[in-house]
């Protein structure tokens, strides 16, 4: 419980604690994100530190933590060392926590979070632990993939017909570490790539990374036009990059 009382403590924002719901951190995130919005928070306003606001809402120091985290991610506020954390100038023109759907726009922003996928990721631990294999997945004997997990994603990649075999594959760690594994393997820098005239902004950072240039070729709904490729390769090579 608080050890001090906040009827008549001053406070830049006090939350709703009746509106608190799990999980809290998002429910304070999206509180905040609320207040900021409607204006009821100005931009340049100074928040409560986190332990005070913890110790109001009556919760964990690290829930404030996360939820200012989230906003933070989110562009509503930025913190200044040694001075406070405050509503950011721009905080208002944020794309909201809200999961609600948006009409006559495209949504890029960041309108979940991670940890909703919990419960999913709980239920296959649980599976997985009850497992025979358990401690094998706990070692590094085999870095590319345990032999029958490969074996599975040989038949799934079948399904598409794609052939291949155990000793030219590799389960990695998402897809960014699979796209980095695929340029380090098949290009060297200088070399260059065809790309759609958008594309992966973390694709451009890998090749950057590995010094291999994109050529961006525009294209309409099927992908890249092989004519608008035919056309900028000429280009290239006029200007001598070939």
């Amino acid at each position: 419980m608080p050890v001090n009382s906040f009827d008549n403590y001053p406070m830049s924002w006090k939350p709703d604690k009746k509106a608190l719901k799990r999980p809290f951190y998002y429910s304070i995130a999206s509180l905040l994100e609320q207040d900021i919005i409607s204006g009821f928070l100005a931009p340049g306003t100074k928040l409560p530190p986190q332990r005070e606001l913890a110790d109001f809402l009556d919760l964990n120091f690290t829930t404030i933590t996360r939820a200012y985290k989230l906003c933070e991610f989110k562009g509503l506020i930025y913190a200044v060392t040694g001075s406070g954390t405050f509503v950011a100038p721009n905080a208002a023109r944020s794309i909201a926590i809200s999961a609600d759907k948006l009409s006559g726009c495209i949504d890029l922003g960041f309108v979940a979070s991670f940890e909703q996928t919990n419960s999913i990721v709980a239920e296959v631990i649980q599976k997985v632990v009850g497992k025979s294999y358990l401690e094998q997945l706990l070692n590094y004997n085999d870095p590319t993939g345990i032999p029958h997990q490969k074996t599975a994603g040989l038949n799934w990649m079948e399904s598409f017909g794609i052939h291949a075999d155990q000793e030219h594959m590799a389960i990695v760690s998402g897809a960014q570490n699979a796209l980095a594994i695929a340029l380090f393997a098949l290009f060297e820098p200088g070399n260059r790539i065809a790309t759609d005239l958008y594309t992966y902004s973390n694709f451009i950072e890998l090749a950057k990374m590995f010094r291999i240039q994109l050529i961006p070729v525009s294209g309409d709904e099927q992908g890249c036009c092989p004519t608008n490729w035919k056309v900028n390769a000429i280009k290239w090579i006029y200007k001598g990059f070939f």
